[in-house]
């Protein structure tokens, strides 16, 4: 079961544990078939990129949820029903991912903020609440920093908290991912080559394949190749030379945050990436603090089960967006 550790003033813990989860309600959930026809994809000119991003009916306040490197909004898709009916959702592709623009050697986080400011100022038009998986959660923290006005609440999905040195086993996954990017290549002939790709396995120095890792006719490769498909490599050069973290740290975003911070862990030992150090560095410098951690689960939260990570959320943007 995951760990619920209250440690600010955000709203009493016993009010968060008593509430009922009402988006978890399947009377109210959308069904998937149905929720893919409510979403409409739209485009915004922030002056810089191209911004494409989807958006459901106006159910409740603004969500909007902030996909992972390498990802698009699609990642999203199976707990876009749990939420839909209680959220107005947003969920846009960062540059260089998906159907948005490319700029190359202008993937930074500050870049990628930048974006998502304009985002906010423009369709959202009011404060909102913001989830973030992995890269999704560092941009969120960024822009809850640079426009508070704007945001109301942060969750963050087992994102690195510091400027992290990659292992060299993820460093050769990145590379091989790179190397298939950006359109180049067919789905079909992507899902081929990244069987045979490196990945890291948690604890272990030497990197596997991905055929070794996940067998040979798992859906992640579909999935993967289709993100790649759609990637800017240069997005992932970015990665491996450290720009796109370049001036990022935790001590200076922190403290200029306002807002309702829940951060979500991952077990590091399965494969998070928030540290355990890196959750205790960042606790004492938010105002209104909260975390979960969540044993034997890996980086991709909502995978096997989508449920207690979903729970989390709900309880914490519940007292948020439903205390008035």
């Amino acid at each position: 079961m995951p760990k619920l550790v209250a440690v600010a003033d955000s709203g009493p813990v016993s009010q968060i544990q008593a509430m009922r989860p009402k988006i978890l309600d399947p009377g109210r959930a959308i069904g998937s078939d149905k929720m893919l026809k409510e979403l409409q994809e739209h485009q915004l000119d922030t002056g810089a990129v191209t911004i494409n991003y989807a958006e459901g009916p106006p159910s409740g306040p603004p969500l909007v949820l902030l996909h992972g490197g390498s990802g698009r909004w699609q990642n999203y898709m199976h707990i876009v029903p749990d939420l839909a009916a209680w959220f107005h959702l947003y969920a846009p592709d960062f540059r260089g991912h998906g159907k948005s623009g490319r700029v190359p050697g202008r993937y930074r986080l500050e870049d990628y903020a930048d974006d998502t400011i304009a985002f906010l100022r423009q369709c959202v038009a009011e404060p909102a609440c913001l989830f973030g998986h992995s890269l999704g959660g560092e941009v969120a923290l960024l822009v809850a920093a640079q426009s508070p006005d704007f945001v109301r609440a942060v969750v963050v999905g087992d994102s690195p908290l510091t400027r992290m040195t990659a292992s060299s086993a993820r460093r050769a996954r990145v590379a091989a991912w790179r190397d298939l990017a950006g359109g180049r290549l067919s789905i079909d002939e992507i899902v081929e080559a990244l069987k045979d790709a490196p990945t890291e396995i948690p604890g272990q120095d030497e990197p596997v394949t991905m055929r070794e890792k996940h067998g040979e006719d798992a859906g992640v490769f579909a999935w993967i190749a289709t993100n790649l498909y759609y990637n800017d490599p240069d997005m992932l050069t970015a990665v491996l030379d450290g720009t796109m973290t370049a001036g990022y740290e935790m001590e200076k975003v922190l403290p200029a945050i306002r807002c309702p911070v829940l951060l979500l862990q991952a077990d590091p030992d399965a494969g998070g990436m928030m540290t355990d150090a890196e959750v205790e560095r960042a606790l004492p410098l938010l105002a209104h603090p909260r975390h979960v951690r969540f044993e034997q689960r890996s980086h991709a939260l909502f995978l096997p089960e989508k449920e207690p990570v979903l729970r989390a959320m709900v309880e914490f943007f519940e007292t948020v967006c439903y205390a008035e």
